[in-house]
């Protein structure tokens, strides 16, 4: 995906969304994230969310995967959060790559083998002060 792809997508999250200072930290966050992808020939994909969670608590979001292509979905959050973790599940319901360790960028794997919706589970882990922002990058290969 182009630069000017990339903030088309990115034009698709409401503009009030990245007005606090929080959520503007998690984007900056993400932004800089982007290189290491870049550097091993990933290319940003088609979902992009921002979000926010209490300590805690946990949302799912859907994640259309295209089939044979590598991909890669990174979490990151504010600076009031210490440990937010993923898990994908495919269209059957099955556990496909989960990263539960404790951290603030969890990173999940994997190369569908048809194209097909996912279920990417966000647990909000360790948020000091409620609500923590958060976003999901997909890159791909």
């Amino acid at each position: 995906m182009s630069a000017a792809s990339a903030a088309i997508l990115l034009a698709a999250v409401p503009a009030a969304a990245f007005q606090d200072a929080w959520a503007q930290q998690v984007k900056s966050y993400m932004d800089r994230a982007a290189k290491p992808f870049f550097d091993r020939g990933y290319h940003y994909g088609g979902f992009f969310y921002l979000g926010s969670l209490k300590n805690g608590a946990s949302e799912r979001l859907s994640v259309k995967l295209g089939s044979g292509m590598r991909t890669q979905l990174m979490g990151g959050c504010d600076t009031d959060c210490s440990n937010l973790d993923l898990v994908l599940y495919d269209a059957a319901g099955n556990r496909v790559d989960q990263d539960v360790q404790a951290d603030d960028y969890p990173i999940v794997t994997t190369v569908p083998p048809v194209d097909a919706t996912y279920t990417l589970e966000v647990r909000m882990v360790k948020c000091a002060a409620e609500p923590c922002r958060y976003a999901v990058q997909q890159y791909v290969k």
